[in-house]
């Protein structure tokens, strides 16, 4: 038997990282830039699609929150799928999908289309997603992996820092619909440049049939579930239509849970979930992803331009603290999971998250750059230790065969709760603003005008403006700063509760995960080592 010690060392010799290996990972790390910058390319353009497609506001929610549904469920489909055909096919199917789908948005003649566009540029980018870790993790000595992932993680930061500004130039100067045509021929330099990278790279394929019928399962209950959350901001929780949706997601996702512990190759084996490894690091990534993407889309996009009066643009430059300390923070985060393990850094980077939002509490209709700074810092250095330390946690409790699989459940954990935070955040959103302007404006004789106007603004844009223009310019003035006063309050408010959901997530990961550097029962290649 080989000792702890003898593994050690032969681990330490076989560290150095080929040149192949550094092309695999800037090939990868492209396709994970892209892939973010389409979580957040277009929510500094969501006001002028709303306005140019006439949305309600939960239509428009959906344009984001529909983007990560599908990117979630893709995820999980692609991940098996992945071990089973081998990485980089996967790869160039989902790009592929995403390309298509592309062109299908910037053509859009209405918020229908716009909507099934991007869930099905999410499908394309979630299907190959998990194969990107993958090929990184399978191309990285162990001692390395942190670092690789780190990386990647990085590409993923720069992605979200670039996509609210690319997404603000390409609305200010060429309208909404460039974001898509411009982002094409990104698409297909992807597809080449994975082909190339990636031509002597060799996937462990795992044996055994694709669990059709947990596809389903797991999908329409996800389904149900976010589209539940969704409509909940318009119809109320007591709706019937809501209370529909959220049971029929129990019981199908209960169904999915019951068919995977009796198929013999089932899309995702819940039994990675007994390593705490694996569990921590999925917790981490649900954590950070139920909290992150809603604070940038309602702070950094909604707040920033409609309370505060920012362009598109302006606010995608606002918010680079965040995105931008994040990206550039991450590789060196990773050197820090490969020398202390990840328990630690995920811990402290959840705090931190629950004090910017706390601080985020503190928000007016007069708040400056000056005041955001401090909360919008504290968040990217969050980030920046929350998700590579949730990737490199969960992929180190992760056999070869099962690897996509583990990194398609990984990844989900974040962007699918990137969906579920938006429309959760979007319902308590809804039903505060409307308390806040009821006691804003009671006993003022513009009152039944301003609460027209709010739910207007919630259901039809358009028709609140007509309303808003038709009214002495005194009475807009006031009506325009109650309903701004509303909507600060009732985010601070929805900050807060995300920033409490923040802090338990911290406390839940470093119980899982402590000190832990390798898996407790899942026997693996070098893991002594960790």
């Amino acid at each position: 038997m080989v000792s702890e010690a003898t593994a050690s060392t032969a681990l330490e010799e076989d560290s150095k990282v080929s040149g192949r290996a550094w092309a695999i990972l800037a090939a990868m790390g492209f396709g994970a830039f892209i892939a973010q910058m389409f979580g957040s390319i277009i929510a500094n353009a969501l006001p002028q699609m709303q306005k140019d497609l006439n949305l309600s506001a939960g239509n428009t929610t959906w344009i984001a929150s529909g983007y990560f549904l599908a990117f979630g469920v893709g995820l999980i489909a692609g991940g098996r799928l992945g071990d089973l055909i081998g990485e980089v096919k996967m790869v160039v199917i989902g790009y592929s999908v995403f390309g298509v789908t592309l062109i299908t948005a910037a053509i859009a003649p209405d918020g229908l289309v716009l909507i099934l566009s991007r869930i099905g540029q999410g499908l394309g980018i979630g299907i190959s997603a998990p194969a990107t870790l993958t090929i990184v993790v399978n191309s990285f000595p162990v001692l390395r992996r942190g670092m690789a992932v780190g990386t990647w993680g990085a590409a993923h930061g720069i992605g979200i820092a670039l996509g609210p500004i690319l997404g603000g130039a390409a609305t200010d100067s060429l309208g909404w619909r460039y974001i898509f045509w411009l982002t094409v021929p990104l698409d297909i330099l992807v597809i080449v440049v994975t082909i190339i990278a990636c031509r002597t790279y060799k996937s462990v394929l795992a044996k055994g049939s694709y669990d059709v019928i947990g596809l389903i399962l797991g999908g329409a209950g996800v389904t149900a579930l976010v589209y539940g959350l969704q409509i909940s901001s318009a119809k109320g929780w007591s709706s019937p239509t809501v209370i529909a949706y959220l049971v029929a997601a129990v019981i199908l996702l209960i169904a999915f849970y019951i068919v995977e512990h009796k198929v013999k190759h089932p899309l995702v084996d819940f039994g990675l979930f007994k390593e705490r490894l694996f569990s921590g690091g999925f917790l981490a990534e649900f954590g950070i992803g139920l909290v992150y993407l809603p604070m940038l889309t309602f702070v950094g996009g909604f707040y920033l331009i409609t309370v505060l009066g920012f362009s598109p643009l302006e606010a995608g430059f606002v918010i680079l603290p965040t995105t931008g300390v994040a990206a550039l923070l991450q590789p060196i985060s990773g050197r820090v999971m490969d020398r202390f393990g990840p328990g630690r850094p995920i811990a402290v980077g959840m705090i931190l998250a629950g004090i910017s939002l706390f601080w985020l509490t503190q928000i007016t209709p007069e708040t400056t750059f000056a005041m955001l700074l401090g909360p919008f810092l504290i968040m990217g250095v969050a980030v920046s230790l929350v998700l590579p330390g949730g990737n490199t946690a969960g992929m180190l409790a992760v056999d070869a065969k099962r690897a996509g699989m583990g990194a398609g459940v990984l990844q989900m954990a974040f962007v699918l709760c990137n969906g579920i935070g938006i429309a959760v955040v979007t319902s308590m959103l809804g039903s505060l603003q409307s308390s806040q302007l009821d006691d804003l404006t009671s006993g003022k004789d513009y009152a039944a005008l301003a609460t027209q106007y709010d739910a207007l603004v919630q259901s039809d844009p358009a028709s609140a403006a007509k309303l808003l223009a038709g009214l002495p310019e005194a009475t807009q003035q006031a009506i325009t700063a109650a309903a701004n006063t509303a909507y600060s309050t009732s985010l601070g408010i929805c900050m807060g509760v995300l920033g409490v959901v923040s802090i338990v997530g911290a406390v839940l990961a470093y119980w899982l995960i402590g000190k832990r550097r390798r898996p407790d029962h899942i026997e693996m290649t070098h893991a002594a080592a960790i």
